[in-house]
C-alpha cells in the first residue's frame, strides 16, 4: 500500500519492510521471517520473543482498516469490528487528505523478462483522484514493460481491461472501511456524511456481520434523509478512462500491422509446386535450383559426364547467354562451371523460397531422443546435456564429413544414445526453434556449433564388463570456465546434405 505513514512500533521493520509495503510484500516478507525465527528451528533465547513480535506486526499489516489505522496515525487499532467506539477518519493513503467516499481498490501491473513475465499491485485505501493516479501508474507500467514475453502477451491485456474497468474492489474490506469511517464522523457529529456512508457500505456488505453494522450505522442516522447522500464520484468514465481505453482499442490495428508487416502478404514467393515456366535466361541472371539432385554436367547434352549434383534450392549464376534454350551455362555455389537443364531452374535467390518449402515440411515435432539419422549401428553409447533454453539436434560425423548418426535433444534435457558404432568421430550440434523435418534446420533462431574435441569408440573384449560410469559425455552449453568450448559453423554447413 502505497502510505505516507510511519513505523512507530516497527511492524514494517521486523519484516524487513518499507512503510507502505503492499499486502503482496507484507506476505512474503512474512513468510520468509516466521522460518528464520520460529522458536522449533530457531534456538536463540530471543526467538519466542522475535516470533511473537512477527505474529503480532502481521497481524496488524494483513488486515486492511488496522494497516490503513496503523499508517494514517501511527498506532494500530484500538477497536475491533463489533465495537462501536468512535475514531478519527481513515486518511487516504496517496494525498493523506479525509475523504467521505474511501474505496480499497486493487490494480494490476505486468512486467516481462522476456522468456517470463512479474505480475504485481497497486493497492490502497483511496480518494477517487489518487484511485485515477494509481489505475494509470499501473496501466503505463504494463503498456510499456509487460508485453515482451510469451506470458506477458496473455497477462497485459487481462491487466489492462482489469484497470480500465475501476480495479477490484473486494467487498469485504470496502465494507469495513466504510463502517469504519461512518462511525468516525459519526462521532464528529458530522450525520450526513456518517450515513451517506453507511449507504455506501450497504451495497458492499455481503456477510451477516456487516450488514448488521450497516443497520446499526444507519439506525444511528436514522434521522438524516435519504435524499441528502453524497452523489457517487466512482462511476467510470472521464479523462482517465479515456487515457487508458483509447490505447487498449487502438491494439487490434496495432496488430493488424504488425501482421501484415510479418506475413508480407504483397511479396509471397511463387509455390515450387507449381508447373515450370520456360523463361529465356541471360548472363549475369541468378537462379535457383527448382529440383532435387540437379545434375551439373560438361556439355549440353544429357548424356555429358556429370561435374556435381546440386541440392533443391541452391543458388547459380548465369555465366553465358544459351545458344539452345534448353540448356544453360552456370557456376554453383562452389565455383564449378557446367551446364543444366534451363526448366530446372527459378528465378531468383533460392533463400526465400527454401524458408517456405521448409515451413510446409515441418512434419511432427520430434519426440526426446528421437534419431532422426542412423547409417551405421553399434554397442556404445552417449550422454548429452543440452541446459539451454533452445532445442537441438547432434551429429556425430566421421572424420571424412559423413554423418553417422543425428539426434534431436529438447531444450533442458539430459539424452542417453545408444547404437553408435565403433570409431572416432567429431560433434556438430545446431540449436533453435521449430524444427523442420524437411530440411534439416531450426526455422527460428537456428545456431551451429562444433565441439573442438573428437570422441573414439572401441569395442572391449568379451570377457570384460562394460561400466555405465564409463559412458561418454557431452554438454552442449558447457559452463564458461570449462575449456572445450563450441566453435562457431556456419548453418548451411551443418545442414548440407552428406
Amino acid at each position: 500500500m502505497n502510505t505516507i505513514a510511519r513505523d512507530p512500533k516497527g511492524y514494517y521493520a521486523i519484516l524487513g519492510l518499507a512503510p507502505g509495503a503492499d499486502s503482496g510484500a507484507i506476505k512474503s516478507a512474512y513468510r520468509s521471517r516466521v522460518k528464520v525465527v520460529h522458536p522449533d528451528r530457531n534456538a536463540s533465547k530471543r526467538a519466542r520473543e522475535e516470533f511473537q513480535r512477527v505474529i503480532e506486526a502481521y497481524g496488524v499489516l494483513k488486515d486492511v482498516v488496522r494497516r490503513a489505522e496503523y499508517d494514517t496515525f501511527g498506532q494500530e487499532a484500538t477497536h475491533d469490528d463489533d465495537e462501536v467506539v468512535a475514531g478519527a477518519p481513515i486518511a487516504c493513503c496517496g494525498c493523506g487528505a479525509l475523504t467521505a467516499q474511501p474505496r480499497y481498490v486493487v490494480y494490476h501491473w505486468v512486467r516481462s523478462y522476456l522468456v517470463w513475465a512479474k505480475t504485481g499491485t497497486v493497492e490502497g485505501i483511496f480518494c477517487r483522484a489518487c484511485a485515477d493516479r494509481a489505475a494509470v501508474r499501473a496501466s503505463t507500467a504494463t503498456w510499456a514493460l509487460g508485453w515482451w514475453s510469451l506470458p506477458g502477451i496473455l497477462l497485459a491485456p487481462l491487466a489492462l481491461v482489469h484497470n480500465l474497468l475501476g480495479g477490484s474492489k473486494p467487498r469485504h474490506e470496502n465494507a469495513r472501511v466504510l463502517i469504519r469511517q461512518g462511525r468516525a464522523f459519526l462521532g464528529r457529529g458530522e450525520l450526513e456524511l456518517a450515513r451517506s456512508l453507511a449507504l455506501q457500505a450497504r451495497r458492499f456488505a455481503r456477510l451477516p456481520d456487516d450488514r448488521a453494522r450497516v443497520e446499526d450505522l444507519l439506525h444511528a442516522t436514522r434521522d438524516v434523509s435519504d435524499n441528502r447522500r453524497l452523489k457517487t464520484r466512482w462511476r467510470l468514465g472521464g479523462g482517465v478512462f479515456l487515457a487508458q481505453g483509447l490505447p487498449l482499442l487502438a491494439l487490434p490495428l496495432t496488430v493488424g500491422v504488425f501482421a501484415l508487416i510479418a506475413t508480407k502478404p504483397w511479396d509471397q514467393p511463387v509455390s515450387t509446386s507449381a508447373p515450370i515456366a520456360m523463361v529465356p535466361a541471360r548472363s549475369g541472371e541468378i537462379r535457383h535450383v527448382a529440383v532435387d539432385n540437379l545434375k551439373v554436367r560438361m556439355a549440353p547434352l544429357g548424356g555429358a559426364p556429370v561435374l556435381t549434383l546440386l541440392d533443391r534450392f541452391a543458388t547459380v549464376e548465369v555465366t553465358a547467354d544459351p545458344a539452345d534454350p534448353e540448356w544453360v551455362k552456370v557456376r554453383t555455389p562452389s565455383g564449378i562451371d557446367g551446364y543444366v537443364e534451363t526448366r530446372s531452374l527459378y528465378a531468383g535467390s533460392g533463400g526465400r523460397f527454401k524458408e517456405q518449402w521448409c515451413n510446409e515440411n515441418r512434419g511432427a515435432q520430434p519426440s526426446a531422443g528421437e534419431i532422426l539419422t542412423r547409417r551405421v549401428g553399434g554397442d556404445h553409447r552417449l550422454l548429452v546435456h543440452n541446459e539451454g533454453r533452445r532445442d537441438g539436434v547432434v551429429k556425430l560425423k566421421t572424420m571424412a564429413g559423413n554423418t553417422v548418426t543425428a539426434f534431436y535433444v529438447p531444450a533442458t534435457y539430459h539424452i542417453g544414445i545408444g547404437g553408435i558404432p565403433e570409431g572416432t568421430y567429431r560433434i556438430e550440434f545446431a540449436t533453435g526453434a521449430r524444427y523442420s523435418r524437411g530440411c534439416g534446420i531450426f526455422m527460428e533462431e537456428m545456431q551451429a556449433a562444433m565441439l573442438p574435441v573428437t570422441l573414439t569408440f572401441k569395442y572391449q573384449s568379451a570377457g570384460t564388463l562394460r561400466s555405465l560410469t564409463h559412458i561418454a559425455e557431452i554438454s552442449l552449453s558447457p559452463a564458461s570456465d570449462d575449456p572445450v568450448q563450441p566453435q562457431p559453423l556456419p548453418t548451411d554447413r551443418f545442414a548440407m546434405d552428406d
